[in-house]
C-alpha cells in the first residue's frame, strides 16, 4: 500500500509538470514502475501493450534448434518484458496437441508460478504459451509451451456443460502428467486462512480440479482500487485474476498470463485452471508484486485490482477461455457468526457458479477467523438453500463438538450443499442456487451426554403404559447443578404386544442393528445374505422425482443429535445354532457337505413398539439393554 501511495505522488507530479495525458500518464508509470524489474532482472527491456501473429504448429515444428524466442510476462507493476529463451525441439504429446521444449537464458530469472500462459514465439510471433516447468530444473531452466493454435481452438470446443446448459458439467476425462514434468502451477491466493489449515483440506480438494493450482495462504483482501487510467482492455503477457470467490473475509483468486486476445475473446494459461469444461469464472486485472523466491518452487506475489472485466467461460486441457464484457452472475453467502457472550458478526461473500465446494470452504474460513484461537467446543449451525428452480427452501441444521470447528463447519455444510448441487447426489432434478445463507453459533462447553443408566419395572402387562427412566451423564464443561441428566420417557404397549421375553433398547440417534455379526456370519459360510432379509417396509421411502420431492423428503429426514429413541422388541422363536461350534471366518468344517445345513430356521417375526424424546441442546451418544417380561393378558405385574 505505502508502495501504492508513492507511486500516485510520483505520477501526479509527472502529470502536474509535463502535463502530459491519462494515457501517457499511464504508460509513464508502467515505465517507472518497470524500473525496479529491470534493476532486479538484468535490465529487461520493457513493452507496451503488446499485437502477435499467431504461429501455425506447422510452422513451429520446422524451427531450428536453438532459435531465438522471447517471453512475454509482467516481473513488477503491471508492465510487461520481454525476457530471452530459444527453441530445443517438439515433445510428442498425449494430449493430441504439440508441446514445445524451450529454455530460459536470461540470466538472473527463473521459471515462476504464475508465469503460466506467458506468449512464447520468435519477436512479434506466438507459438504458443508457457505452460509446463520440468522437476528438479537448473539453469537455463527448460520449459514447455503449449500450442497456440491448440490454445485458439479452444474458443469453438463445445463442453459438455453447454449440452447440458448447465454451468460446471464435467468435462472428458484426461490423461495424467508424465513424471517428469509439471504444470506451472497458477498461484491461487486465500486470505483469511491459516497456513497450516492448506494442509487439513488438502486431501479434499485433490484431484484434476486442484491439480494446476498452489494454494497459498495470504493476509491480502479482496480485489483493490485500480490505478488511476487502467484499461479494461487486455493484451498478451498480461495478468490476470480468475476469481473463485470473494468478499468479507475469504478472497480465492487464481493468477496467471494472457497469452493471446481474439477481439473480445482471450485464451490464457496454457493449461486448466480447475478443469471442469464450461466454467463461469470473474476476470480480473492483476498487479505483480515481484517474484518471491522459496525453496521448492518461486512464485509471482500478485493481487487482482478494479471490478470484473470478463468471464472466464471454458476451462479445458490446453488453456482456458476468457470473454471481456461484465462479470458473471455469482452465488451470494451470507454467514452470520454468533461467539460466546458477543454480539453477531455478519459477513459477505460470493461464490463462483461450478465451484459450490468453496461455498463450505467459505464457512470454514470465516468461522476459523471470527474465533481467533483453535481450541475445542459446540457448533451449531443452520444452513438455509434458495434455488433458481423451485420457491421451496430448503433448511438442516447441525450441531458438533470438536477438536477443529474449521473442519467440522467445512465437511457438514459440505454434505448438506453437495446432496443438492453434486450432480452425481442428486439425480431428483437441477438444484442452481440462487443464495445461501448461514448461521453458526460457537460454545466453549462440549454438549455430549452419554446414556449411562436405564431403569424400567421388570414386568408389563399389554395394553398398560411402561415408565423408562434415563439417566445420562454430560461432559463435565456442560454439568450444572447436578452431575447427572435424568429424563422419563412413557412407553405404551399395545394390547396384541406377544407375551414373553423382551428386550428394551434406549440408544442414540445415530445407532442402528447393522446385523453386521449376522451379515458376517453369512459371508464365512459362502451363502449370499438377501438383500431384503432386514428390510423395514416403513423405512422404504419413495425415489424422489423432482427438486421439490427432494428438498421435502430431506426435510422428513433430518433428525436432532440429542434424540433417544426407547425400543421394546419381542423375542422371536428359533433362529439359533444349537451346538454348533462355528470356525472363526476362514474355513468351514471339513465333515459339513452344505454352508446351507448350518442355517437357522426361519424366526419368528418380532414386534417392535418405539418412542422418541429429545436432550434439547445435547449430542447423546450409547446404547443401553434391559430385559423385561412382558405378562399374559389378564396376569398383574408385580
Amino acid at each position: 500500500m505505502r508502495r501504492f501511495f508513492v507511486l500516485i505522488g510520483i505520477v501526479l507530479a509527472m502529470l502536474f509538470q509535463l502535463g502530459c495525458s491519462q494515457d501517457e500518464e499511464l504508460a509513464q508509470s508502467e515505465h517507472s514502475m518497470a524500473g525496479d524489474a529491470m534493476d532486479a532482472f538484468n535490465a529487461a527491456p520493457f513493452v507496451g501493450n503488446v499485437a502477435l501473429e499467431d504461429m501455425s504448429e506447422g510452422e513451429a515444428m520446422n524451427l531450428s534448434v536453438k532459435t531465438p524466442l522471447e517471453i512475454i510476462t509482467v516481473l513488477e507493476g503491471t508492465t510487461k518484458v520481454k525476457l530471452q529463451a530459444r527453441f530445443r525441439h517438439v515433445e510428442d504429446s498425449w494430449y493430441g496437441f504439440p508441446l514445445y521444449e524451450c529454455e530460459l537464458i536470461d540470466e538472473g530469472i527463473e521459471i515462476a508460478a504464475g508465469m503460466s500462459g506467458s506468449p512464447v514465439g520468435p519477436p512479434g510471433r506466438v507459438m504458443g504459451a508457457l505452460a509446463y516447468g520440468y522437476n528438479f530444473n537448473k539453469p537455463p531452466y527448460r520449459f514447455l509451451v503449449t500450442s497456440i493454435e491448440a490454445m485458439a481452438a479452444t474458443i469453438e470446443h463445445s463442453t459438455f456443460g453447454e449440452f447440458l446448459e448447465q454451468p460446471a458439467a464435467p468435462a472428458a476425462p484426461g490423461i495424467g502428467v508424465h513424471a517428469t514434468y509439471v504444470p506451472m502451477k497458477m498461484p491461487l491466493t486465500v486470505t483469511g486462512i491459516q497456513p497450516h489449515r492448506l494442509q487439513e483440506i488438502a486431501s479434499h480438494l485433490s484431484g484434476s480440479q486442484f491439480d494446476f493450482v498452489e494454494l497459498y495462504a495470504h493476509p491480502g483482501g479482496a480485489p483493490a482500487a485500480p490505478p488511476a487510467g487502467v484499461s479494461s482492455k487486455l493484451f498478451a503477457g498480461d495478468m490476470i485474476g480468475v476469481a473463485i470467490a470473494t468478499g468479507d473475509i475469504v478472497n480465492a483468486i487464481a493468477f496467471g498470463t494472457v497469452t493471446q486476445v481474439y477481439g473480445d475473446k482471450f485464451v490464457a494459461f496454457g493449461h486448466p485452471m480447475t478443469y471442469t469444461g464450461q466454467a463461469a469464472l470473474p476476470v480480473y486485472r492483476a498487479v505483480v508484486d515481484g517474484i518471491i523466491r522459496g525453496v521448492d518452487s518461486s512464485f509471482k506475489s500478485t493481487y487482482a485490482i478494479g471490478k470484473p472485466i470478463g468471464t472466464i467461460t471454458k476451462d479445458l486441457r490446453p488453456a482456458i477461455v476468457g470473454e471481456l464484457g461484465v462479470g458473471p452472475a455469482m452465488i451470494p453467502v451470507t454467514i452470520t457468526y454468533l461467539p460466546v457472550n458477543s454480539k453477531a458478526i455478519e459477513t459477505h461473500h460470493v461464490v463462483a457458479y461450478g465451484q459450490e465446494l468453496w461455498l463450505s470452504l467459505v464457512a470454514g474460513i470465516t468461522v476459523d477467523a471470527l474465533r481467533m484461537e483453535s481450541s475445542q467446543g459446540t457448533v451449531e449451525a443452520s444452513v438455509t438453500l434458495h434455488f433458481q428452480e423451485t420457491d421451496s427452501v430448503y433448511t438442516e441444521s447441525f450441531r458438533v463438538t470438536s477438536t477443529v470447528p474449521f473442519l467440522d463447519v467445512f465437511l457438514n455444510t459440505d454434505t448438506i450443499i453437495q446432496s443438492f448441487t453434486a450432480q452425481m447426489q442428486n439425480s431428483a432434478g437441477k438444484a442452481t442456487l440462487k443464495a445461501v445463507s448461514m448461521a453458526i453459533t460457537d460454545k466453549p462447553q462440549i454438549a455430549e451426554a452419554e446414556i449411562a443408566e436405564v431403569s424400567t419395572p421388570p414386568e408389563v402387562v399389554p395394553g398398560e403404559t411402561l415408565p423408562v427412566t434415563i439417566v445420562l451423564v454430560p461432559h463435565w464443561s456442560t454439568a450444572k447443578n447436578g452431575r447427572t441428566i435424568e429424563r422419563e420417557i412413557l412407553l405404551d404397549i399395545p394390547a396384541d404386544f406377544p407375551a414373553g421375553e423382551a428386550i428394551l433398547e434406549v440408544s442414540d440417534a445415530s445407532s442402528s442393528d447393522s446385523f453386521g455379526t449376522f451379515g458376517e456370519l453369512f459371508d464365512a459360510l459362502g451363502v449370499p445374505l438377501p438383500d431384503n432379509l432386514f428390510d423395514d417396509d416403513d423405512d422404504d421411502e419413495p425415489v424422489p422425482m423432482t427438486l421439490d420431492e427432494l428438498i421435502q423428503q430431506k426435510s422428513e429426514d433430518q433428525e436432532d443429535r440429542g434424540l433417544i429413541t426407547v425400543t421394546l422388541t419381542s423375542k422371536s422363536a428359533g433362529g439359533d445354532f444349537l451346538g454348533l461350534d462355528l470356525p472363526e471366518f476362514g474355513g468351514l468344517p471339513e465333515d459339513l457337505a452344505e454352508p446351507a445345513d448350518l442355517l437357522p430356521d426361519a424366526p419368528e417375526p418380532t414386534t417392535e413398539v418405539e418412542a422418541e424424546l429429545i436432550i434439547d441442546g445435547f449430542i447423546v451418544t450409547g446404547t443401553k439393554e434391559v430385559q423385561i417380561t412382558v405378562l399374559p393378558v389378564g396376569v398383574n405385574a408385580e
